[in-house]
Order: C-alpha cells, then sequence, then structure tokens
C-alpha cells in the first residue's frame, strides 16, 4: 500500500505500473494480482484504505466540554495534520480527476463523500446540540471543507509551506470564526 500510494501520487493512475509498485514493495507482481486483482482495485483500495477521513473520524471530536469554537480549531488542526501526512494521497486524488473519469468516479464516491457526509454529522450534531443555529448541514460542511482543503493547498501543495504555528492558528482561529458568526455585521436597532 505504501509503495501503490508514492507511485500513484507520483505518477496518477494512468503512469502507474503494477510492474513500478512491485519494484518499489519489493513484492513480486504477482503478489499485487492475488491481492487486488487489478490495478484499479490496488488504487481503490489506497483511496479508501489510506483516506485521512478515516483516521478523522477516530480523532475528531463531536461532543465534549471545551466551547465550540476550541472544538473546531482543534478539529481543523487535527485534519491539516492529517492532510499534511497524506500529501501523496491528495495528490493522486488531485491528479487523477483531471486525467480520467473513472477515476474521478472513484474519488468522490469513496473519498471526498465520505469527507462531505462525515463533516455533515459534524455539524448536523452541533446544530442538535443547540451550538450551531440550523442551517444546511451539508452546505456547511462544504463551507468548513472549503476553506480548511483550499489553505492545505495553496499553503503546503502550492507554497512553501512556511507559515509559523502562531499565523497558523490565527489563521485557522479566522476560518472558525468565519464559519461560526458568518460574515454578518451586528443588526442595529431602526432608529426610527
Amino acid at each position: 500500500m505504501n509503495a501503490a500510494l508514492q507511485v500513484f501520487g507520483e505518477k496518477g493512475f494512468t503512469g502507474s505500473t503494477t510492474k513500478e509498485i512491485a519494484r518499489r514493495a519489493r513484492v513480486n507482481e504477482v503478489t499485487i494480482f492475488r491481492l487486488f486483482k487489478s490495478k484499479r482495485a490496488l488504487y481503490a483500495a489506497v483511496i479508501t484504505e489510506r483516506s485521512p477521513i478515516i483516521e478523522a473520524s477516530k480523532k475528531v471530536e463531536f461532543e465534549g466540554a471545551m466551547t465550540t469554537d476550541d472544538m473546531m480549531v482543534q478539529n481543523v488542526k487535527t485534519v491539516l495534520s492529517l492532510l499534511r501526512a497524506n500529501k501523496h494521497l491528495f495528490m493522486v486524488m488531485l491528479g487523477d480527476v483531471w486525467r480520467q473519469s473513472k477515476a474521478k468516479a472513484m474519488i468522490r464516491e469513496l473519498a471526498i463523500q465520505r469527507g462531505i457526509d462525515f463533516v455533515t454529522g459534524f455539524v448536523d450534531a452541533q446544530i442538535r446540540a443547540g451550538r450551531l443555529r440550523k442551517v444546511d448541514p451539508k452546505i456547511a460542511a462544504r463551507a468548513i471543507m472549503g476553506m480548511v482543503q483550499l489553505y492545505f493547498l495553496t499553503n503546503d501543495l502550492l507554497g512553501d509551506g512556511g507559515i509559523d504555528e502562531a499565523e497558523e492558528d490565527r489563521m485557522i482561529r479566522g476560518f472558525v470564526s468565519i464559519f461560526l458568526d458568518g460574515l454578518r455585521a451586528e443588526q442595529k436597532e431602526d432608529m426610527a
């Protein structure tokens, strides 16, 4: 799986060969086909089993003694650390959605939709607990995911990742504030 993740991350699905994956894993190519039946099945296993959503579902908190703001900040930091630990997977997904439609559908179903569903569940739990106002939880989930993923993309994948811890904390708290409070100005009473 590690070798497949590296090769897919470097060359995408189309450019990768099971021969190269086997060489990097130091196994016989037949072993790959015995375990996964096809390159596509191996690719699906990498996307499914290495998806940060699996680890996030174990580490992200839905409830607790901390404030919603602190819980969200902690959860965003957790997700960012998981994305950073899985850069190759993110690169596989990002590269292959443009290369082939079958990979796009597989990634959408096995990774993206699972992430949206997971965050939607978190938002829905916060709404039911009275911590968030009633909104469409799927739209809210996509909003916070968009902020975090774009930050990861621009800072870690396209940028130099050279943001210090204090500045990153400020950024994350800003994302959480915008997400939880929205961008509405305070309503002033009509003086008429």
